[in-house]
């Protein structure tokens, strides 16, 4: 029995050791962790450790407490607890370090995760962005300050609300709406920018938008999440910039318009220059207006010399909007003698001659030349004619006078220095030139040139029978007959009174004899009249005489006069070539 009690007060020493011991480590584990208690879990916490130390205490005292018979199950049962309690303290104590050391990292881990989650919350409310989350139904579930700022909203006033509902706009709320059903269709990120208005701001705000899907872990629900940043002082900077170059471009284009202009106006003028008639000076009028303005058309209208009609003498463009004929009264520029202006924005006079239905504008210049009008230029637009075509239009109306003038004077001279008066052949001071010039290329070519020296028989008889009125009727159409006789690259020429010579550049010897003598036998046969007079018929003496290197050309004209001049010695109406001597 002894043993018996022993063991009794053995086993509840033990477990009232323990049920000390336990809350003595776990009071010394909390303090050296520092680790409060919530106030939620007080109640369970005093009351937990109340039943332990109560334990203890009842342990304690059964120590103390007479000996009683106690059967061995219960004695077991002591032996059990006691052991099991001993154990527990035991176990408790040796992991005192290492549940000390969890618990310490993991005050340290809920730290870290506090002081994470602060400097997230932080990033996302006070960051110079827009920040947000939506549930799939794109409905607010988080928004952060700058949007409550932009906004003008406080943090719970668009929760549960969707796009379309709080932004001015419903429109606009309706296409983030439809950015957002994107991002979750493809469960991809969405880069874009969107275009948002504000209450009380007139101009739309621009924001360059991040959004991207994730899952709640917490709940398991699919999110969106979104980052805007205002990019409106970037776009229109960059509007700024495409206008700045858009200006910049318009202004280069009409720079190289500018410079295409004056390129043409001045190939115009130097062409004009160049011309050698009228036409050619129309042509070229014509042409440049073609260049100038590729989307009108027109034409340029001259009056007749008789004075009694206008007709079209060049035109431009695919639609022909003016008869081709009519008359000075029919052109109000012809009667007023300044520019007539028809269009939809200037309601001028319209002319008679312009072809019905008249649509478009309508633009009429008078043409001056040696002091009168000439013509007119005539221009059709579909839309409006600028003011600045207009002045080109001037300053080409203006330019075609001035090489009328020009061709006028350039014609007079040329003929006066160029052309016998009466028989239009060439004169000799011409003549000389330009067979010096030929004479050179048939030397240099290895070419022969030949030079044919003519006169008509018994002239002077002639010319005091009939009078110089007649006999001068019988030089031109003696002049006629050789310019109908010769190739056209041949040079005619009056040498003087019933005198021609004919240069005739590489030509052989035999074809130079037939055509001489062709001409010869036609001149004999020509039929000369002075009004219903016959006169009687002529004859002509020629000589001939061909290059040979190195020869000049007095030398080469003095051959042929003595060939001519042998023929009016041997018999007249004949042909003699001039035969070189050798020493």
């Amino acid at each position: 029995m002894e043993i018996i009690y022993w063991n009794c007060i053995i086993a509840h020493g033990i477990t009232a050791f323990s049920y000390f011991g336990i809350p003595i480590v776990i009071a010394v584990l909390f303090n050296k962790t520092k680790t409060t208690i919530p106030e939620k879990f007080w109640l369970a916490f005093f009351l937990s450790g109340g039943f332990i130390l109560s334990c203890g205490f009842h342990h304690f005292l059964a120590i103390f407490e007479p000996h009683s018979a106690v059967s061995l199950l219960h004695l077991g049962v002591l032996d059990i607890m006691a052991f099991i309690s001993l154990s527990a303290l035991l176990c408790l104590i040796t992991t005192a370090d290492q549940i000390l050391e969890a618990l310490t990292k993991s005050q340290e881990n809920i730290g870290e995760l506090q002081f994470s989650q602060q400097m997230q919350r932080l990033f996302l409310d006070q960051g110079p962005f827009g920040a947000y989350i939506k549930d799939e139904q794109s409905r607010m579930l988080y928004y952060n300050q700058e949007l409550q700022c932009r906004f003008l909203v406080d943090s719970q006033e668009w929760l549960g609300k969707t796009d379309s509902e709080f932004l001015p706009d419903p429109e606009e709320g309706q296409r983030v709406m439809e950015n957002d059903q994107v991002v979750f269709k493809t469960q991809r990120p969405l880069k874009l920018i969107e275009e948002i208005k504000i209450a009380g701001n007139e101009q739309p705000c621009y924001w360059l938008s991040f959004k991207f899907p994730f899952n709640d872990y917490a709940t398991g629900a699919h999110r969106i999440g979104g980052i805007s940043i205002d990019v409106t002082e970037s776009i229109e900077a960059q509007r700024s910039l495409t206008d700045l170059n858009r200006q910049l471009e318009e202004k280069t284009l009409k720079l190289e318009a500018k410079k295409r202009e004056l390129i043409y106006l001045s190939d115009m003028a130097y062409m004009l220059y160049s011309c050698e008639s009228e036409d050619q000076v129309y042509q070229v009028i014509a042409f440049t207006c073609s260049k100038l303005f590729p989307n009108m058309t027109g034409c340029i209208c001259i009056i007749a010399n008789s004075k009694n009609y206008v007709q079209i003498n060049s035109i431009w463009g695919d639609e022909k909007t003016s008869k081709e004929i009519f008359s000075q009264s029919e052109c109000w520029a012809l009667g007023r003698g300044k520019a007539n202006l028809l269009s939809p924005r200037h309601s001028g006079l319209m002319c008679s001659h312009l072809i019905q239905p008249v649509s478009g504008t309508h633009l009429c210049l008078p043409l001056f030349g040696q002091g009168e009008i000439v013509g007119i230029l005539h221009i059709h637009a579909l839309e409006e004619i600028s003011q600045e075509d207009q002045q080109i239009t001037e300053i080409i109306a203006r330019t075609l006078g001035f090489g009328l003038n020009n061709l006028s004077i350039k014609q007079r001279l040329t003929h006066e220095n160029l052309r016998d008066r009466m028989t239009q052949l060439f004169n000799r001071s011409y003549m000389e030139t330009v067979t010096d010039q030929r004479l050179a290329e048939a030397e240099r070519l290895v070419q022969s040139l030949g030079i044919v020296f003519f006169d008509i028989d018994d002239f002077k008889s002639y010319n005091l029978r009939y009078g110089h009125l007649t006999a001068n009727i019988v030089l031109m159409e003696v002049a006629k007959l050789l310019l109908n006789s010769i190739r056209s690259f041949d040079i005619p020429c009056r040498w003087g009174g019933d005198e021609f010579v004919i240069v005739m550049p590489n030509i052989a010897l035999s074809t130079l004899l037939e055509r001489v003598e062709q001409l010869r036998d036609a001149l004999s046969q020509m039929e000369l009249k002075d009004g219903d007079q016959i006169l009687e018929s002529i004859t002509a003496s020629f000589g001939i005489a061909i290059s040979e290197p190195g020869i000049k050309l007095h030398d080469l004209l003095n051959q042929a006069n003595q060939a001519m001049l042998e023929a009016k010695q041997t018999g007249k109406n004949q042909v003699v070539l001039h035969r070189r001597t050798h020493n």
